[in-house]
């Protein structure tokens, strides 16, 4: 227990979500009924499966068997942007992140790669990836409770820019040179493949229960369950700052709306489809695209206006996602020399990628408009 305390101590989104709370005070006293629950539990269940997919090395398994595979390096940095770009889909964009990355530095390592480049593009793909899916991402998650969304409705948004997306990342690692390599060695992994069938068994009734086939009690039995089969020990290392991060802005934006002058200004910005959908690609950049998402929600009924908003507002600065700031920590911390060049790589790659994919995000609205 002190270990989980101290690691949400040290939370830095869940001690200013914390602080917006205690500020938002002023305007209003927190009710309950202003936290989603059906968001909170759902999202307990996923962050559930996601620690004992990470503890059963699932993603780094795939990622080294297929990095042995490549032939030079232009194609090993473009598996491993494969590997991020789908695994977020299903195991979220900060997974893919702490899977890939370690490999990737590793391997750069012993090849004689530059690594700031493929750090930023998995760090892209695994945010890009995220959109596709309701449990790609916490927002995603959010927004399909909030907005009653179905499975399809929920691809038929996501599909044309996740393609365009894919296209995007493949432009850019061809900025990698296609030098050959000869076979990587790396340390060996193995599988746990019947406690790997009980977390499968697990994802299926915690997807069901997120789109409500199954009742909620169900979805959450069963992710505590397999976390207990597969190892107890997986409950210290679920994200709870994540779970109590929703809540505090949950409760923020509730003690916000009671506020007249907001609330009215909030509806102003929600009443159209494009100042929605330019308001979750600026906002994120500022506050961090979770709680732009839970922000600009509730005034409005533009639901796709502001997936990607939000989606795209990942793109761009250092904190406009939380998977930017986790993929930052990782090069800092694995890198054998890092270099304050990272930083300015990455505001060119993400702003030229936010650039592009927002004036496409626009176009899509005007054709859905």
């Amino acid at each position: 227990m002190s270990s989980v305390l101290k690691k949400i101590s040290r939370d830095k989104m869940f001690l200013v979500a914390f602080t917006v709370t205690v500020l938002s005070m002023v305007f209003s006293r927190p009710q309950v009924s202003d936290i989603d629950w059906q968001t909170i539990s759902s999202l307990a269940a996923m962050l559930a499966l996601v620690a004992t997919y990470e503890r059963l090395e699932v993603l780094s398994y795939g990622a080294a068997w297929l990095t042995r595979k490549a032939k030079n390096k232009r194609w090993l940095v473009q598996v491993l942007v494969a590997v991020a770009f789908f695994s977020a889909m299903f195991l979220t964009n900060d997974a893919a992140i702490i899977a890939v990355t370690p490999i990737l530095i590793l391997v750069a390592r012993k090849i004689d790669l530059p690594v700031i480049l493929p750090v930023v593009l998995v760090n892209m793909a695994a945010n890009l990836g995220s959109m596709a899916t309701p449990f790609g991402n916490p927002q995603n998650l959010f927004l399909l409770n909030h907005f009653h969304l179905s499975l399809l409705d929920f691809l038929q948004m996501s599909l044309p820019i996740v393609l365009a997306s894919l296209v995007l990342l493949g432009l850019f690692s061809l900025k990698i040179p296609s030098t050959p390599v000869t076979e990587i060695k790396l340390p060996s992994l193995s599988l746990k493949w019947s406690k790997l069938g009980v977390t499968l068994v697990g994802t299926v009734l915690v997807v069901a229960g997120i789109f409500s086939l199954v009742p909620k009690f169900v979805m959450l039995a069963a992710a505590v369950s397999v976390v207990w089969l597969v190892d107890p020990q997986i409950f210290k290392r679920i994200d709870y700052g994540l779970l109590l991060t929703f809540i505090m802005f949950f409760i923020a934006v509730g003690d916000l709306s009671r506020f007249q002058a907001i609330h009215d200004f909030m509806q102003l910005i929600g009443h159209s489809q494009t100042v929605t959908y330019l308001s979750g690609l600026a906002t994120s950049q500022v506050i961090s695209n979770v709680p732009a998402a839970i922000l600009l929600a509730p005034y409005t009924h533009h639901a796709y206006a502001l997936f990607l908003g939000v989606n795209i507002g990942g793109l761009g600065t250092l904190i406009a996602s939380l998977a930017n700031l986790l993929a930052y920590r990782e090069y800092y911390a694995r890198a054998s020399e890092p270099s304050p060049r990272y930083f300015k790589v990455f505001l060119q790659v993400n702003l030229l990628g936010l650039l592009v994919l927002g004036v496409l995000g626009w176009f899509l609205l005007g054709l859905k408009g």
